[in-house]
């Protein structure tokens, strides 16, 4: 990977790379994730999407797309610890199979989303702002109605001591119904001026002319912020909510504090950890609780190494959650003391090997981890560091970082007596 820096927190990053048949770019912007900015930003990644002064409707919008041989164009949100992302991404096939340059093409069309954006008077075109904030509401309400998702939502609020960490990245209903056309265009020109910007090419590429190109995007630099990793506050007595909702099928979301971050020293003995104890088919959650027992649905452990959160999910009923929550802490319990054969930590090896591996052969995979290294160059871990190192944990550093995470929620999400009598009858 080559970089160029062509002004403070605005970057290129060009991967040379001939085993794809496209070009992937993708144009991120990066500022501190506040409640203030979340709506809007969430808005402007779909207004970028849709119409542009160029491209004035769907159709037209969709038809280059089209021309320029089925070219695709996203936009996106996501959180990284501290930090609110807002992403453009673009695929273009490579023009060396089709005697065009689709990648100037591809760069003028971003071009196009980000400085002849679909503006009326001093805001966005109210009509299509108007939809898109429509669509996002009806969107959102749709997913609160997703038990899992509701779940998650509680569940984050009991944990995160950060009121914006835990909100989701999507924003909310209440904070989209806030925002106008007029006050998302303001931050959306406080935006192209102030978040860190990082653009990355991969493909079998002409690096000069690409870095000629983003070099005319009329960018200045811009103070950017290095706080990535989100250091959550251990709370003293875990917090625990059970609420009563007409489903047939209860939730118990678990959350625990979780001290390793991305590329600490115990990072791969975590991700090992938890491949045992319910990241995989093999592990104990699943064999125990939902295999052996049969007190789950579903069941398994998941964590983000950059914002300190572990979290258990289980979808069981009602009246097996005692059981269910007391087996969940008794795997948690063997994870701790070793219970746990070499044969199994082997095969988790070899699965978090084999989905690395996958990886590689995915462009957008591949540009994510470059993201990382961008972000994060001194905890970045190359192929070679994650094989070796992986192969390297051992039994005790997996219970070493069992016995670091340390229970803070509970949301139980019971299933009301009333959908439990239908089910029987």
């Amino acid at each position: 990977m080559t970089t160029h820096k062509f002004a403070e927190g605005l970057t290129l990053h060009v991967i040379k790379e001939t085993k794809f048949k496209t070009v992937k770019i993708m144009v991120r912007f990066r500022e501190r994730l506040t409640e203030t900015h979340l709506g809007k930003r969430v808005l402007i990644s779909n207004m970028l999407e849709t119409t542009n002064q160029v491209y004035q409707t769907g159709t037209a919008f969709s038809r280059q797309l089209s021309e320029m041989y089925g070219a695709s164009f996203t936009t996106g949100v996501a959180k990284k610890g501290n930090q609110h992302l807002l992403t453009i991404n673009m695929n273009v096939v490579n023009p060396k199979f089709v005697d065009t340059d689709t990648v100037s093409q591809a760069i003028d069309f971003i071009k196009t989303a980000l400085f002849q954006p679909d503006v009326s008077a001093d805001g966005f075109n109210p009509e299509v702002f108007k939809r898109e904030q429509t669509n996002l509401i009806h969107y959102l309400e749709s997913m609160n109605d997703d038990r899992s998702y509701f779940a998650s939502r509680k569940l984050a609020s009991l944990f995160f001591t950060d009121e914006a960490q835990a909100l989701p990245s999507i924003s909310t209903v209440d904070l989209l119904k806030e925002e106008t056309p007029e006050a998302v265009y303001a931050y959306y020109n406080e935006m192209l001026k102030t978040n860190a910007i990082d653009i990355f090419v991969l493909g079998d590429v002409d690096e000069e002319a690409i870095c000629a190109a983003f070099e005319k995007f009329p960018l200045e630099g811009r103070k950017i912020s290095s706080d990535v990793i989100y250091q959550q506050k251990q709370i003293e007595e875990p917090v625990e909510i059970t609420e009563e909702k007409e489903v047939a099928q209860s939730i118990l979301q678990l959350a625990f504090c979780l001290p390793v971050t991305y590329g600490d020293k115990e990072y791969l003995a975590l991700q090992v950890m938890n491949g045992l104890f319910g990241g995989f088919s093999h592990s104990k959650l699943f064999a125990n609780v939902r295999e052996k027992e049969s007190l789950a649905y579903s069941i398994s452990s998941t964590f983000d190494s950059f914002s300190g959160f572990f979290k258990i999910a289980a979808g069981i009923d009602a009246q097996n959650y005692e059981k269910a929550k007391a087996l969940i802490f008794e795997q948690l319990e063997a994870m701790k003391t070793g219970d746990f054969t070499e044969e199994a930590i082997a095969q988790t090896k070899t699965m978090l090997r084999n989905t690395y591996l996958i990886g590689q052969d995915s462009a957008s995979n591949n540009v994510e981890l470059a993201y990382v290294k961008a972000l994060l160059p001194t905890r970045y871990m190359t192929q070679y560091q994650f094989l070796t190192g992986l192969e390297a944990v051992t039994k005790a550093d997996i219970e070493a970082v069992a016995q670091e995470i340390i229970y803070q929620a509970q949301y139980f999400m019971k299933g009301s007596s009333l959908q439990l009598e239908a089910q029987e009858d």
